[in-house]
């Protein structure tokens, strides 16, 4: 049985990974997907209202990410893995590589290129933090 972590941040390069673990495992029912999203409650904190409570708006910042999966799971309706979710808080490319560590995972499936291109060549993309901090094979979906 493999165990996948698809790391999701709705940009197209992850949807196109989406669509390729899809394709990938369309007729294995022995396999487990997971499909990660990261949130960064700290930086989209700034996008709300100044008066709205912390707990609504980190309520909100999960949702989003919930909405996220959601329209990404739409990729693996006709398949036969074992398909779940996880959302998490923090900095994407640590909590992917953690997590994969802390569960096992045989591989991590991401796209190449997130939402952030100007982050990305300023502080690292979460794809490059997730190939150096990773324990397991990283597949980068272009």
């Amino acid at each position: 049985m493999k165990n996948y972590l698809l790391a999701l941040d709705g940009s197209e390069n992850s949807s196109r990974a989406a669509k390729f673990l899809s394709e990938f495992t369309h007729n294995d029912d022995q396999s487990l997907i997971t499909v990660i999203h990261v949130v960064n409650s700290k930086k989209e904190i700034y996008k709300f209202s100044p008066f709205a409570d912390i707990k609504d708006i980190k309520q909100a910042i999960m949702e989003q990410g919930e909405k996220l999966i959601a329209e990404q799971l739409m990729a693996f309706e006709n398949i036969t893995a074992k398909v779940k979710k996880v959302i998490l808080d923090g900095d994407a490319g640590p909590e992917i590589s953690r997590h994969a560590d802390h569960n096992s995972f045989d591989v991590i499936v991401m796209g190449s290129r997130g939402l952030s291109d100007l982050e990305g060549l300023v502080l690292g993309s979460v794809s490059h933090k997730v190939l150096h901090l990773a324990s397991c094979p990283v597949i980068l979906v272009k």
